[in-house]
């Protein structure tokens, strides 16, 4: 009898740390596909026009219907095109995206950011309830920020602070990052 509630509770600590690791690497899992996903948007920024696509004031007839200049057209996936509005600060302007991570609890609005709500991604071909997804808010600051003191005379200053959702068993776990790079004129 001792030695079965013994057994007992080692197959509990084992289900246990079973359940708390599986937890863990999905966490893993989503933190790196958001990051991935964001790093191919970046990647996209680096390869438009410095002077007209980034950001583009032009209308784009193609644009859902709401989404007004100045944005940043780049594709989300194989079959969606997103345009990201963005915060954009032309020189001599003081620079308005955050130098830190906004808190979980900020808002667009309560930071001067456009809510670029992307929606649900699914992360599988799976459907159905296993099927997991995260939903993505992207904010975007283009900066002007010229030292012509120091013979800099054309340097964007990119700022992408991003959130995403999963469902964790019955709970919502919501990350905000941020990612930052530097674009001049004669990146391309």
């Amino acid at each position: 009898m001792v030695s079965l509630t013994l057994m007992a509770t080692v197959m509990v600590g084992f289900i246990g740390s079973f359940i708390q690791s599986r937890r863990v690497t999905e966490s893993n899992v989503l933190h790196a596909a958001a990051t991935s996903m964001i790093y191919g948007l970046i990647e996209q920024m680096k390869q438009l026009d410095y002077a007209t696509l980034l950001p583009n004031y032009e209308i784009d007839p193609f644009a859902p219907t709401g989404r007004t200049p100045p944005y940043v057209r780049v594709r989300l996936n194989q079959s969606t095109v997103i345009w990201l509005q963005v915060v954009h600060t032309a020189a001599p302007g003081t620079p308005r995206g955050p130098l830190t991570t906004p808190s979980s609890s900020a808002t667009a609005a309560s930071v001067g950011a456009i809510q670029n709500y992307i929606g649900s991604i699914p992360l599988s071909t799976v459907t159905g309830s296993t099927s997991q997804q995260i939903n993505l808010d992207i904010w975007m600051w283009i900066d002007e920020i010229p030292d012509l003191h120091d013979g800099v005379s054309e340097v964007k200053k990119i700022t992408i602070v991003y959130t995403y959702s999963y469902v964790d068993g019955s709970a919502t776990r919501t990350v905000r990052d941020r990612e930052l790079f530097l674009r001049t004129r004669f990146d391309q």
